[in-house]
């Protein structure tokens, strides 16, 4: 029997409003990161699994473990230093009125009530125009919010291609457009300024990869599931991939596809039918947690046994890993990012620049274990509970 920390053959099945926060969390679905915060692209999510074997044989050195936990150490432990500390040069004006874009997925939805709020907070008026999923239901709506003559925009993880040039008319009018997590340059697209871009999804593999080196060891035979639909999914794989390579050259990787349709429903099955097909394999890899839902009971059920890790947890992942059913998520404080975008978005407004910190893609990231989980999981996690109270002091408004 494993200890704790992993999914055990014995372990049970995982069990199973006073604000808009807590509701939304106990509604959030698959698809996060991040401050999860993702962007779905055409892309599919075809192909078979791949395989990246031991890599610089003869290096003499099977697994550096001291080198992956000193990259850990600051994320292992509570974020003691709020993103934010510059307050605004001035209060910002009254009848600013904001337009969130909002994507398909639930997780957008789950952004936009942290934009609701935050923007309610500044003093601002919010509208929300749905997206949609395609070119042209952004296109149309590109052409609505133009109507509407915002002075800001926010993208919530939307290829910016999608809208074609819309958001460039946008920007070209005066609106300021502030994007979460894209991928890509995004200059070309008018995009005033892109918060939490492809360097989180690279740090965050990185920081999987060290946590299995730094938990499992040497020669360790571990499994990333992605997802080819999410453009945060090509980033972490990669880094994950190269920093095994790197720090644990005894160590076998291998890659397996998710279709990001089947979370909640088939894949858990897509985990189990590997992991049987592949008996050695120790520890277990997300993407996206989201993906893991439903797993433990699945691995129960199939006699199945493995560590598990991943990004950006839900309230369901995170009530898997109390019972000890998952064992740890690398987590994004989730409404302190979004509020930190909002605030960038204030700054922009005010005619000045998003903070260093901003620029640079700062944000409280915390790995959780069991024992991390003396919270209510259906509220999710925030390493800072009074954020909102913090953001009015910066935004002088309290």
């Amino acid at each position: 029997m494993l200890a704790k920390s992993s999914v055990s053959r014995r372990g049970g099945v995982a069990r199973g409003s006073r604000s808009n926060r807590r509701n939304a969390w106990r509604t959030a679905a698959a698809c996060l990161s991040a401050v999860a915060l993702v962007s779905v692209t055409a892309c599919g999510s075809s192909g078979s699994a791949t395989s990246s074997g031991p890599a610089a044989a003869g290096s003499g050195q099977e697994a550096n473990v001291d080198a992956a936990k000193a990259a850990l150490a600051r994320y292992t432990v509570p974020p003691t230093t709020f993103p934010v500390t510059e307050a605004l040069a001035q209060k910002l004006p009254a009848g600013k009125k904001f337009v969130y874009l909002q994507c398909a997925t639930p997780v957008c939805a789950l952004v936009g009530t942290f934009v609701q709020q935050a923007v309610k907070g500044l003093g601002a008026t919010l509208t929300v125009v749905n997206a949609g999923a395609t070119a042209q239901t952004a296109q149309a709506a590109a052409s609505s919010v133009s109507a509407l003559k915002p002075d800001a925009v926010i993208l919530g993880a939307i290829d910016p291609a999608l809208f074609g040039g819309g958001l460039k008319k946008l920007s070209d009018s005066g609106t300021k457009v502030v994007s979460l997590q894209i991928a890509k340059d995004v200059k070309p697209y008018g995009i005033t300024f892109n918060y939490l871009g492809a360097d989180l999804s690279q740090r965050n593999g990185k920081l999987l990869a060290d946590w299995v080196i730094a938990k499992k060891g040497a020669k360790t035979e571990t499994v990333i599931y992605t997802l080819p639909a999410l453009d945060i999914s090509a980033p972490v794989q990669k880094a994950f991939q190269n920093e095994m390579k790197t720090n644990c050259p005894s160590c076998k990787v291998r890659v397996v596809p998710v279709d990001v349709s089947t979370i909640g429903t088939t894949a858990p099955r897509t985990v189990v039918t590997d992991l049987q097909a592949h008996p050695d394999t120790k520890a277990a890899v997300f993407v996206s947690l989201s993906a893991a839902g439903g797993l433990p009971a699945a691995l129960k059920a199939a006699g199945l046994s493995v560590t598990t890790v991943g990004f950006g947890p839900t309230a369901g992942n995170l009530q898997d890993i109390k019972d000890g059913a998952l064992t740890a998520a690398l987590n994004i404080d989730f409404p302190v990012s979004t509020w930190t975008a909002v605030d960038a978005t204030a700054r922009l407004l005010g005619g000045g620049q998003p903070t260093a910190g901003e620029q640079a893609g700062e944000v409280p990231e915390q790995f959780l274990e069991q024992k991390d989980i003396t919270f209510d999981p259906t509220h999710g996690w925030s390493a800072f509970p009074d954020y909102a109270q913090q953001f009015a002091k910066l935004w002088q408004v309290s």
